[in-house]
């Protein structure tokens, strides 16, 4: 199977591209080989003896994306559009990636696939529009994850990682804050990836696909596992998000509910896998 995944120098990216180079032809293209706000560059670049369409690239500073709605849309959502028709036109399979950030997590049950959408910021409005631009192509896979963790990206915008970030900022400062009162599933990048792997090599039905880790964790109860797995000596203090520096609300409840796939591993015991 030809493979192009868009992204590919970013955490998802890359441990997609990694899992899908054994048995396929994949093509791995950054921000350098094609700018998905084009839509006649895609239109261009994007040849007809390819299979199948993996987009991991999107914006994801969630709170720098409250003030700049335009772009965040251009990039996060308009290519879903483009993507969707080009794979219509030539019957690719399209494979597109959203978050819990689409639901208003008000229920402390959590989402299953079927849930509403209602997203609370303006990233998760890019992620719920890329979702219904994505459906238009018949057969398109829409995967929700959440709070991924593993090797930042190799790209220049790439973000640092979650456990990057609490290692720093424990290793550095001693103590770090941490959330309290939002919950939703830590998911390794590598086994997010692989779970994707299965579900195309299975051939399971289009449709929209729910995968993390098992289990759920507030950002505190991440934190803490974080610096206890890295033994670093810091002192990890739980707050409430609104004693926090942001400006994006976020989903209370963000938890992603399962229902069509078996689970995967727990999320402590794929964190201890990663920082080993």
């Amino acid at each position: 199977m030809k493979i192009l995944i868009l992204g590919a120098k970013g955490m998802l990216g890359s441990a997609l591209a990694e899992e899908f180079k054994n048995g396929n032809d994949v093509l791995a293209w950054g921000r350098e080989e094609l700018d998905i706000a084009d839509p006649e560059a895609m239109a261009s670049a994007i040849t007809s003896d390819i299979d199948m369409i993996v987009n991991a690239a999107a914006i994801t500073d969630i709170d720098a994306a409250e003030g700049n709605a335009d772009e965040v849309m251009k990039v996060n959502s308009r290519p879903a559009a483009a993507l969707a028709d080009i794979c219509n036109v030539l019957g690719m399979t399209y494979v597109h990636f959203s978050s819990e950030h689409v639901f208003p997590g008000r229920d402390n049950r959590g989402y299953d696939e079927r849930g509403a959408l209602e997203p609370l910021s303006v990233y998760g409005s890019s992620k719920a529009q890329a979702e219904k631009f994505a459906a238009d192509n018949d057969r398109t896979y829409v995967i929700r994850t959440s709070r991924l963790f593993g090797d930042p990206g190799a790209s220049a915008h790439a973000q640092p990682g979650l456990v990057q970030q609490i290692k720093e900022q424990a290793a550095t400062q001693g103590s770090l804050n941490a959330v309290h009162d939002e919950v939703a599933a830590p998911t390794y990048v590598k086994d997010l990836a692989k779970a994707v792997r299965a579900l195309i090599d299975g051939k399971k039905p289009y449709g929209v696909y729910h995968i993390v880790n098992n289990g759920y964790a507030t950002w505190y109860q991440f934190a803490v596992k974080v610096v206890e797995l890295a033994k670093l000596n810091a002192a990890v203090t739980a707050v409430a998000r609104r004693e926090m520096p942001v400006v994006a609300p976020r989903p209370r409840y963000g938890m992603l509910v399962n229902t069509k796939l078996p689970p995967l591993r727990g999320w402590e015991e794929a964190l201890t896998e990663y920082l080993r």
